[in-house]
């Protein structure tokens, strides 16, 4: 049986549209932004790890058993700009997207602007990794044939799991794995 509770909290759930929530790139900024030049990185992750803990925004909704949401209310998603620093035109996508949208404020977009993007432009892990990269990597990553999850929040993948390090490039299989069919074993 569902409670009344319960159906308040499912209908909450239901109607509350995701968006994105700039606290934590703001938080994470601002540690790293005055600590740059100062400390080792693992110094720089242990202070903007401990800024976030004493500062972030605890929410517990009215009725709720189980506690927690990753932003400072329900569905505030947050951002990530020390692993991969969303654009402008980032934003944009995910507040205009057809499914699963975000939405950015105009806030959001301004602290974006002024705030985070100049401090992590060419700081990210994602801008270090990609640096390092070959140029045959970045030209297989703009083919599709590598996925770069960093933009996702966490290091990336190869498209069709690992058919790629078992069968290889060879010409036989070459259109098979650009057009994403599976292999036979």
């Amino acid at each position: 049986m569902i409670t009344e509770r319960i159906k308040k909290l499912r209908q909450e759930s239901l109607v509350t549209k995701p968006y994105i929530s700039t606290e934590r790139a703001e938080l994470v900024t601002d540690v790293y932004s005055k600590n740059i030049g100062f400390v080792s990185e693992p110094i720089r992750r242990a202070l903007g790890f401990k800024h976030l803990m004493e500062n972030k925004t605890i929410y517990i909704g009215d009725g709720e058993l189980i506690v927690g949401e990753k932003g400072p209310a329900p569905k505030a998603t947050p951002t990530y700009p020390e692993l991969c620093c969303h654009s402008l035109q980032d934003l944009e996508i995910l507040n205009s997207r057809n499914k699963i949208p975000f939405a950015v404020s105009d806030d959001s977009r301004k602290v974006y602007e002024e705030k985070i993007i100049p401090f992590w432009e060419g700081k990210s892990m994602r801008d270090f990794i990609f640096r390092e990269m070959t140029e045959e990597w970045k030209n297989a990553y703009e083919a599709g044939i590598f996925t770069e999850f960093m933009e996702q929040r966490a290091p990336g993948h190869t498209v069709l799991d690992d058919k790629i390090y078992k069968k290889g490039f060879n010409q036989k299989n070459s259109s098979q794995l650009a057009s994403g069919l599976q292999f036979g074993n």
